[in-house]
């Protein structure tokens, strides 16, 4: 994770709200429900229906691009 953010960093993102992201639309199949134990709040109802996209940038390798995105998809 720390090359990956070091990569992204040099590519001019330099924070979450920096990297593109894609609202997904409203219907029940863009839903993703995040499980209770996964969640970062306890408030949060686990709804999601924004993707955090991770950029093809130099020294950033596609599994690193997977994985970024997995790690995403769970905590915003």
């Amino acid at each position: 994770m720390r090359k990956s953010i070091a990569a992204l960093r040099q590519a001019g993102y330099e924070s979450i709200p920096d990297l593109p992201r894609i609202q997904k639309s409203y219907g029940e199949k863009a839903l993703v429900v995040i499980p209770p134990a996964m969640r970062m709040s306890a408030t949060s109802n686990g709804e999601q229906r924004v993707q955090v996209l991770i950029p093809v940038v130099q020294g950033l390798s596609q599994k690193q691009r997977q994985l970024m995105r997995q790690f995403f998809e769970l905590v915003d």
